[in-house]
């Protein structure tokens, strides 16, 4: 048998004073004080660890705790000892808060239908939150506590905590404090532990990521572009990488107080919320003074990103043109996604095709300008170097030559050449283009095959990066 342990807290009382004529007195009452001192009774204090274990699915209804006391049969409310690590102060986190357990490692996502909820919850309150009659489970692959959604078909699922209802089960335990250094500091990401990115564990999480470079193409750009006069917010994924390493998401919406500010350049630090969703990992910045501005203000013409493509998701800043043969240049899932080209082992058919860039321009300023790029490269057997090679070009132009090889190429030459017998991301190396400034030009990475020889060649990372 179950039963609803409804906790009531004190209302504090507000008096509301009538105007009277100016010869009549009257006294205000003491306003009673507020109980911030709440504690849970006839109540098992949980950790999220042990929550999970007992609602490891998707979307599980919280009951309550069976325990057997002097032999008597007892129901007590699941409650969660927590902190509020973020929320809406800025309007990019939306209808909910992320909150970090006191009593283990873990984090969790409050979805609630309500918004400004940092008024009332901000950073560093400690919550206690009776978990009976809520529901636990993931949203889009993200670990939550939420309520029964039913959609108009009738399908249920997991769905935001109407407010009425979330009031009744979160109670505040002291005043909020950002003195609570274990609760509230950040878990430090940079590249020597980037690999924790991959634990599951981490979503939800307040992250400090050290190193933050973002792509060049974002560079400048507006955080979050406003949406057309009349439609709904809308949120834009900026691209950065951490320590040179990566290609990973800062999402922002349109709703938040910073939307309209450009995205650094240069290199700093800034905390996040790491959070998923369906398949993309993805940050949120709980407001702008997350990033070490300074940081990336004093370092923003050191490795200035003039172009970048990691080949992410695509081949987005790159054209695709086969010349001979069934081979093409298509996107790869390797080395957190890649450019990758093989000859037809069918057919045994000479192959030649062309990844050309989007026009590059040096701005004046620089001093040092370096272009620099990973690859993969196997079955490269006794093959020549010039059939995996990088050529730059300041008068091609694919409105004039249908063939590239109508344009004036000149072939990089590469200070680290990769060995050609295995599928291991290395470094180009530096190759020095201070001589193109003030020019237009492409870079393209040029494949060929025979049929005899068929290596595959993987490309990702491709940057153009100027210092003065």
């Amino acid at each position: 048998m179950k039963t609803n342990h409804i906790i009531k807290s004190s209302l504090l009382a507000l008096g509301t004073g009538l105007m009277l004529s100016s010869c009549v007195k009257f006294q205000h009452e003491d306003v009673p004080e507020a109980n911030f001192d709440f504690e849970p009774t006839n109540a098992k204090v949980m950790s999220l660890d042990e929550l999970y274990g007992y609602y490891p699915g998707d979307f599980d209804s919280v009951g309550q705790f069976l325990e057997i006391e002097n032999g008597d049969t007892l129901w007590r409310d699941i409650y969660l000892n927590v902190v509020v690590i973020g929320n809406d102060v800025s309007g990019n986190i939306y209808k909910s808060m992320y909150v970090r357990d006191k009593n283990c490692d873990r984090a969790l996502n409050l979805s609630v239908d309500k918004t400004g909820l940092y008024n009332f919850y901000p950073v560093g309150q400690e919550l206690y939150i009776n978990c009976s009659g809520l529901y636990i489970g993931k949203y889009q692959n993200l670990p939550q506590l939420g309520f029964r959604y039913a959609d108009d078909n009738g399908s249920v699922s997991l769905g935001r905590i109407p407010d009425a209802v979330f009031t009744r089960h979160v109670f505040k335990k002291g005043f909020p404090t950002l003195d609570d250094t274990e609760a509230l500091k950040p878990i430090i990401i940079d590249s020597t532990n980037i690999g924790l990115l991959e634990n599951l564990a981490l979503y939800n999480q307040l992250v400090l990521l050290r190193n933050v470079q973002f792509s060049g193409d974002e560079v400048g750009q507006e955080f979050a572009p406003a949406p057309p006069a009349g439609t709904n917010p809308t949120s834009t994924n900026r691209y950065f990488s951490i320590d040179g390493k990566g290609s990973f998401v800062l999402r922002t919406s349109s709703a938040c107080r910073f939307f309209r500010r450009p995205v650094h350049a240069g290199i700093g630090d800034m905390v996040c919320i790491y959070a998923i969703y369906g398949d993309t990992k993805q940050f949120y910045l709980r407001s702008y003074s997350d990033l070490d501005t300074a940081q990336f203000n004093a370092t923003g013409e050191i490795n200035y990103p003039i172009f970048s493509a990691s080949f992410s998701s695509d081949l987005s800043r790159f054209k695709v043109i086969s010349i001979k043969g069934n081979a093409r240049w298509t996107w790869g899932k390797y080395g957190d996604g890649c450019a990758m080209v093989q000859g037809s082992g069918t057919n045994k058919e000479v192959n030649e095709d062309w990844l050309i860039s989007d026009p590059i321009d040096i701005p004046e300023r620089f001093t040092d300008v370096q272009f620099s790029f990973e690859q993969a490269l196997s079955y490269k057997y006794n093959s020549d170097y010039n059939w995996y090679s990088v050529r730059i070009s300041t008068n091609y132009d694919p409105a004039i030559h249908a063939d590239p090889r109508e344009a004036d190429w000149t072939t990089l030459e590469i200070p680290n050449p990769h060995p050609g017998n295995n599928f291991t991301f290395e470094n180009s190396g530096n190759i020095d283009l201070i001589s193109y400034k003030g020019k237009t030009f492409r870079i393209a990475f040029v494949y060929k095959s025979d049929t005899e020889t068929m290596a595959t060649w993987e490309v990702n990372k491709v940057k153009v990066v100027g210092n003065k």
